[in-house]
């Protein structure tokens, strides 16, 4: 059987597992009971490794079929038709290019156009988690291997320290996208899906970079020399890759929003969807070929693009241009799921438990010295530099914020429900049985200005995060490129996959257990919490008006005009409150006026088939995958 037929077999079967697996993954779904406990990413690896189960013991049979009826022949004529397990392997995977360029951009891109206004809230900690904490987590992994090697508790498994280091960077990418979804489902405190989602964004990208730059270590010798040149190297590499990858994925997206400024392409949707498609995958070609991180230019490519390409967009090339990007992304992750499950029986014969349960005890040690010392620095810098809390005069009454209405006589926990720990955040104090907003005492709680006091992270909050670190399909797609120069690839594949199931199945399908154990607040209002929490994000505020000043107004079309509706918006929306105006009646017809183009859209129309009807009404909890 040629190469080309193997190759034609493969994507047949594949195409048409990916088919089941969508339809499966509807009924699953339906049933939130069910979805909550196994989740899609579960359901993919699942449905993956019964089908390489199956072919292994079809062709298993097939070959020993075919080994006797050579044999009885005294014939070596049939030899073509027996796989060995290399070449059953190799059929039902990928090439491991094949995740870097056309799996993973969408993946990463489309997680960059989800990022609004309060992932740059919560960015400080972001940042803290996915750069400093990945590093924290990669190097802890590594070191913790290293020990359990050097005390001779892995059997004659001897991989080097850079292998562990290479090792320790790729699994340190979080893929928690089975949390996530409950996450959305349960409405949870959007400080925590913020938190969870903006690292596993960020964190990505800088995982992959870490992994690049480690693996180039591997194949090196290990005279002083070389050390010292591949040291420097390394630190070369990072910022290059770090910095240089951003400023690329940056540049791309403006220049496409000049590009769709200075050409209005409005009335040709289909050319003008099909440029974005195309302008929004240049800069991670060409990160590639200067040999720079794809990934990371890719990533800020979508947040540039998020905010300032689509304003220039036209409203139904918006629509569709989301949903292809979710579409794309939500393949992408399927087929990676879905890969790694077929290839689980590929390499049964290198599976090293002994190796993987220890894997696994360093991601949780390294997870937990990821999460709990950043979040205690994060707290401690929000404090106020001077003694004290804020005066009561100066923030609001907890009461009014929280929606309770407090008593003396009530228990203070059971009158605020799910809001206590926030209330003893604003100063609420027990005091004899009583409740009393008493600003004597200034401690680490109640010592956080009130503009900060929604960036303050609680103790749940920390334990959820350090619970969230699942892996998948980046930690993956990483060890599909494994450099194998002392031939350990196999074992770290089948490491990388066991830890990847184990979380998935394990740590995915109890989130809704842990939301409850670690009490965190479910059913969050959004509009309500939008009023009451949001503030402005914490980027200098120089910053922010250098954007509107000179960014915005030239890659942006009409700007000012646009910017000047939504504070006309805002005031009467805020006037309403004060004075409810008289209801308009609603013209039967529309007019519609875009770029010139004038038509009418009867009002039936526009109930039933309306662009408006179509445009997705933004989420706090839309982390980009449905």
């Amino acid at each position: 059987m040629g190469e080309e037929e193997n190759i034609s077999h493969f994507l047949v079967f594949f195409a048409a597992l990916l088919a089941m697996v969508l339809i499966v993954s509807k009924y699953l779904h339906d049933s939130p009971v069910l979805s909550s406990i196994f989740p899609e990413a579960a359901m993919v690896l699942a449905v993956g490794m019964a089908a390489g189960f199956v072919i292994h013991l079809i062709v298993g049979k097939r070959n020993a079929l075919a080994e006797v009826a050579n044999d009885d022949a005294n014939d070596d004529a049939n030899d073509d038709d027996v796989y060995t397990r290399e070449d059953l392997g190799a059929l039902l995977s990928f090439n491991p290019d094949i995740f870097f360029i056309a799996l993973l951009p969408p993946i990463i891109f489309n997680s960059g156009l989800r990022i609004g206004a309060l992932f740059f809230r919560h960015f400080t900690p972001i940042a803290m988690f996915a750069i400093v904490g990945t590093t924290i987590s990669a190097l802890s992994v590594a070191f913790v291997l290293k020990l359990v090697l050097h005390l001779g508790l892995c059997n004659s498994f001897q991989p080097t320290l850079t292998e562990l280091l290479t090792f320790g960077a790729l699994i340190s990418s979080t893929d928690p996208v089975s949390t996530l979804a409950v996450f959305q489902a349960k409405k949870v405190d959007p400080q925590l899906f913020y938190l969870v989602f903006g690292e596993s964004v960020l964190n990505d990208a800088l995982a992959i970079v870490l992994f690049e730059s480690f693996s180039k270590f591997v194949a090196k010798e290990k005279n002083a020399n070389t050390v010292a040149h591949g040291l420097v190297d390394f630190a070369i590499d990072l910022f290059l890759n770090s910095v240089g990858s951003l400023f690329l994925g940056c540049l791309g997206g403006l220049f496409a929003a000049l590009i769709f400024k200075q050409i209005d392409m409005r009335q040709s949707r289909l050319v003008e969807i099909s440029l974005y498609l195309l302008l929004m995958y240049i800069p991670f070609l060409l990160a590639e070929i200067m040999h720079l991180s794809g990934i990371v230019t890719i990533l800020f490519t979508g947040i540039a693009a998020n905010r300032y390409v689509v304003p220039n967009l036209s409203s139904i090339t918006k629509v569709n241009a989301d949903m292809l990007f979710r579409l794309l992304s939500h393949l992408a992750e399927t087929s990676i799921f879905l890969e790694l499950g077929l290839s689980v029986f590929g390499l049964i014969g290198h599976w090293n438990w002994t190796f993987i349960m220890w894997s696994l005890l360093a991601c949780l040690v390294s997870r937990a010295m990821n999460v709990f010392p950043l979040v205690f620095i994060f707290n401690q810098c929000l404090l106020r530099d001077n003694d004290g809390v804020d005066d009561i005069s100066s923030s609001p009454d907890p009461a009014h914020v929280y929606g309770a209405k407090l008593t003396g006589s009530m228990d203070l926990a059971e009158e605020l429900g799910p809001s206590y720990n926030q209330a003893v955040d604003y100063g609420m104090m027990l005091k004899d049985g009583h409740q009393s907003f008493d600003q004597s005492v200034a401690s680490e709680v109640t010592a956080t200005p009130y503009h900060r006091k929604d960036l303050k992270i609680r103790r749940n909050t920390a334990n959820m995060m350090w619970f969230s670190g699942l892996r998948g399909s980046v930690g993956y797609a990483c060890v599909r490129t494994f450099p194998d120069t002392l031939g350990h690839q196999k074992e770290f594949t089948m490491t990388t996959m066991a830890i990847v199931l184990i979380t998935v199945f394990f740590l995915g399908g109890t989130t809704e257990g842990a939301l409850a154990f670690f009490k965190i607040n479910i059913g969050v209002d959004e509009d309500t919490y939008m009023k009451q929490s949001l503030r402005e994000p914490v980027i200098s505020n120089a910053i922010l008006n250098f954007e509107r000043k000179f960014i915005k107004p030239v890659v942006i079309r009409d700007y000012h005009l646009m910017h000047g509706i939504r504070n006309q918006a805002e005031n009467d929306r805020v006037s309403s409150h004060v004075r409810r105006r008289p209801r308009t009646p609603v013209d039967p017809t529309i007019e519609m006026t875009e770029s010139g183009y004038l038509g009418t859209i009867q009002k039936k129309q526009e109930e039933g088939n309306g662009i408006d009807k179509l445009v997705r009404t933004d989420s706090l909890f839309d982390y980009g995958a449905n």
